[in-house]
């Protein structure tokens, strides 16, 4: 059963254009939004903190300037959603679908978004400090003016992506695969490279 409605969500008030009432309901009395159908609904500017929204789909979603502190949003499909100036501080988001998300001038301090899905993601400005991207699927990812200090990218292939004037001060680097123009910008940031980085 599918409805228009405004609701209480997390401490804030939201408007869903279509959504599932059961899941609604569970997430009004339980306080958590698990495998929750939440595609294309406008959810700007809403609090987040702590919410389990493991397994939901946000996809075509707009979450712009929402917080995601310390959420889960672990195996959640956020492709296509609109997540500008959102934070996702200390969140989970391992394994989520992030194909081509607008995520321009976001924070991902500290984020563990291990064996997700950054393909085509739009993540210019980004604020990234202490994330862990092991396992992360890049393809056209955009980190241009990105800050990455300290993150950790582990098994990844980084060519396709941009890392144009992007700050990357102990960022951590173990078997990824890189362009020469990367390695060389990586290096002149005093990132860390450990074993099997390939440059070429």
């Amino acid at each position: 059963m599918r409805r228009t409605l405004v609701v209480l969500l997390c401490f804030g008030w939201i408007h869903l254009s279509a959504y599932d009432a059961n899941h609604l309901k569970t997430l009004l009395e339980e306080k958590e939004c698990i495998g929750c159908d939440l595609r294309g609904a406008d959810l700007r500017d809403i609090d987040f903190s702590g919410c389990d929204l493991s397994k939901s789909d946000f996809s075509g979603a707009n979450v712009s300037r929402s917080i995601f502190v310390m959420a889960d949003l672990n195996d959640a499909n956020l492709s296509d959603a609109n997540a500008t100036e959102s934070v996702f501080w200390k969140g989970t988001m391992q394994r989520a679908d992030l194909t081509r998300i607008h995520a321009q001038r976001a924070s991902f301090k500290g984020t563990r978004l291990d064996g997700s899905n950054l393909s085509f993601a739009d993540l210019r400005g980004t604020k990234s400090w202490k994330a862990n991207f092991t396992n992360v699927l890049f393809k056209n990812t955009d980190f241009t003016d990105a800050e990455l200090g300290d993150a950790k990218f582990i098994h990844n292939d980084l060519r396709s992506s941009k890392l144009t004037k992007s700050l990357l001060w102990k960022t951590y680097f173990s078997n990824v695969n890189m362009t020469k123009a990367q390695c060389a910008h990586a290096k002149k940031e005093e990132a860390i490279f450990d074993v099997n980085v390939t440059c070429r």
